[in-house]
């Protein structure tokens, strides 16, 4: 099964509707430190195949970073790892704060 890409506006919006989805932030530390999604958990798309015993391979995915390009690469790793609900938020956080939705600092 692949993953589905959702712009911010779309992303915010299941977020709110349905709080059993999770939000993984695959950025560096450095980045998630400035700003990130609200309740997001980090593992950077560099430590993903290291790490995916911590994360949850029956749960809701929405997977971002900065741009949407390593979130892409880290759904798909994810994919290959046996985790079948992803969804990639398109443009990343960048996109997400040109639309004025809000971040956590």
């Amino acid at each position: 099964m692949s993953y589905r890409d959702l712009s911010p506006e779309d992303a915010l919006d299941t977020l709110s509707t349905d709080a059993s989805w999770k939000v993984l932030d695959v950025r560096t530390d450095e980045e998630h430190r400035l700003y990130r999604l609200p309740g997001s958990v980090l593992v950077p798309v560099q430590e993903l195949g290291k790490r995916l015993v911590e994360l949850d391979r029956t749960a809701k995915w929405l997977v971002y970073c900065e741009h949407g390009r390593r979130s892409m690469f880290a759904c798909e790793i994810l994919q290959q790892a046996g985790f079948e609900n992803l969804t990639n938020l398109r443009g990343g956080i960048a996109h997400w704060i040109g639309c004025g939705l809000p971040v956590q600092q």
